[in-house]
């Protein structure tokens, strides 16, 4: 079998999901916006150059791949390190970025901070594990707006 006939297609609804996007943004928003939109694949039955029955049509992930959200790379830290108790400044000189940095997320999103060592909420100069707030920093969804209904459920987080 070719290897054109062995490609993976994907319906929009499908990309959508899998990259947080919701599915009426990716089918009417998405080829109008961007002018270099794929086309899809495969047409399905009812599609229209407008749009219409746009979200059945299949389409290359590979020619999707420059439409997905941004994300920061992951932050990648020794075993050693993991179990270190940090103040927010000490988690930030670890991995290389400002302070704010991460104290922005404390600011914007508390939520999505873990406890401190000690099991309670933040206060100045408390410690954490190295690994919640790993954790924490690399969920972050990046830029954009929606970009929180990308954002994973972090361990210490209520499900609602």
């Amino acid at each position: 079998m070719s290897e054109e006939k062995c490609k993976r297609l994907v319906t929009l609804k499908e990309w959508a999901e899998e990259f947080g996007y919701s599915h009426a943004y990716v089918v009417h928003v998405m080829p109008r916006y961007y002018p270099d939109f794929p086309e899809p694949e495969q047409r399905r039955y009812g599609s229209t150059e407008k749009g219409g029955g746009g979200g059945s049509n299949l389409y290359d992930p590979k020619k999707l791949e420059k439409f997905r959200p941004r994300r920061q790379d992951p932050v990648e830290l020794p075993e050693e390190e993991l179990d270190k108790e940090v103040t927010l400044g000490g988690f930030a000189a670890l991995i290389g970025v400002p302070g704010s940095s991460v104290t922005q997320i404390k600011d914007d999103r508390p939520d999505t901070f873990p406890n401190t060592v000690d099991g309670r909420r933040w206060y100045p100069r408390a410690k954490y594990y190295v690994r919640d707030l790993l954790l924490m920093w690399n969920s972050r969804p990046g830029r954009g707006r929606g970009s929180d209904k990308r954002r994973p459920e972090l361990p210490w987080q209520e499900s609602e």
